[in-house]
């Protein structure tokens, strides 16, 4: 028989007050933070405060200072863009400035001058570095070879020099010079491919450039073929020819019978380009091409289907992938070929890859052949 227990119901009465007493003190520990590690009860999310951080301010550098073009005598002071050679070459603009009817530019005169080629960023001096306070050529244009130009500067620093700019400082031909001072520049064939000339200060390897642009002609050298010439010395002689043209809808093609090149010119919106090979160049003939027609249609009324050598451009016969679209783009030619008297030169150029070329078109029209840019992606055309 099993004994009872009345002691037992008092010591379960007893552990249940005991619990009931604990549970708010508990609950208190972990509201407080002040629970044991490792105590955190389960089911209970854990509060992450939010933390807003304090911004901390952005530092904003001051705006440099760039001076006008007058040289000043401040220490701190930037060169100005204006006279600062540029680190790369511009565009040129769509015309190059013409000599007018009396080709003769007054001498006190600026010409509009094409897009400036590409030259050397001066080193940036520090404050007590080089500067150029003042530099000017004079006169600014001239007219034949030996004429004259008288260049006068003042600068600071430990010493100076005068150089030829073509595109960027013709450095063979710089010339030690005092800080201030004067010099007469007697002008030569050779110097036709400058376009300025500029004044570089030195202090220890630190330097600083004023450089002032200056049209150099040779009207008493050699003649242009246009009346209507541009500013500026023709490279060479030009080059006279017989020649045949053909126009079409949208465009025109030229054979040169001295050089035997072709030359191909696209017009419209966003067309004006053109192209020139010779078919010697190392070009082939696509299987089955030959000089008669042979596209095989008829052209709409009152239009033409070329031969000869522009037929096999305009057919896609040659095996060059620039003038693999030819026909779709010149569409079909308004008259048949002829024969002209044609012409060909250059001006010598201030940087070897911005020239400018004139040739006579079929209509005796004069047309301006030149680079979209210095980098010679595109060539451009338009009538002079």
């Amino acid at each position: 028989m099993r004994r009872n227990t009345p002691w037992l119901p008092l010591v379960v009465v007893a552990l249940a007050l005991g619990l009931a007493s604990c549970g708010p003190e508990r609950a208190t520990e972990v509201a407080s933070g002040t629970a044991e590690a490792g105590a955190t009860p389960v089911g209970e999310a854990t509060v992450t405060p939010t933390f807003t951080p304090t911004p901390t301010p952005t530092w904003t550098p001051e705006p440099l200072v760039v001076p006008t073009d007058t040289p000043t005598a401040t220490p701190s002071a930037t060169p100005s863009p204006a006279n600062t050679p540029e680190a790369e070459a511009t565009p040129r603009p769509s015309k190059i400035p013409r000599a007018g009817p009396a080709a003769s530019p007054s001498p006190t005169s600026t010409p509009t001058r094409t897009a400036k080629p590409p030259q050397p960023s001066p080193t940036p001096t520090g404050p007590g570095g080089p500067q150029v306070l003042s530099f000017t050529v004079a006169p600014t244009t001239t007219q034949s070879i030996g004429d004259s130009l008288v260049m006068s500067w003042e600068a600071t620093g430990e010493r100076a020099e005068v150089c030829p700019i073509a595109g960027r400082p013709v450095e063979f031909a710089c010339q030690e010079v005092p800080l201030v001072g004067s010099l007469t520049w007697v002008t030569k064939e050779e110097d036709m491919t400058y376009n300025g000339f500029g004044l570089r200060a030195w202090e220890g390897d630190q330097s600083i450039w004023n450089v002032e642009y200056v049209l150099l002609q040779c009207q008493n050298l050699r003649p242009w073929f246009l009346d209507d010439p541009p500013e500026g010395c023709p490279e060479e002689e030009a080059m006279v020819s017989y020649a045949a043209g053909q126009y079409f809808e949208h465009g025109f093609m030229i054979w040169v019978e001295e050089t035997d090149e072709f030359y191909v010119f696209y017009e419209g919106p966003d067309e004006y380009g053109w192209q020139r090979f010779h078919l010697t160049w190392g070009l082939k003939l696509k299987p089955g091409a030959s000089e008669d027609n042979r596209v095989g249609e008829d052209p709409p009324p009152g239009l033409y289907e070329p031969v000869s050598g522009f037929g096999l451009i305009w057919r896609g016969e040659v095996d060059w992938p620039q003038v693999a679209h030819a026909r779709q783009r010149l569409g079909w030619a308004t008259e048949p070929e002829h024969g002209y008297d044609t012409a060909y030169q250059c001006m010598t150029p201030s940087h070897p890859s911005l020239w400018n070329c004139f040739l006579r078109g079929p209509r005796g029209d004069i047309l301006l052949l030149y680079p979209d840019s210095s980098a010679n992606v595109r060539t451009l055309w338009e009538r002079w």
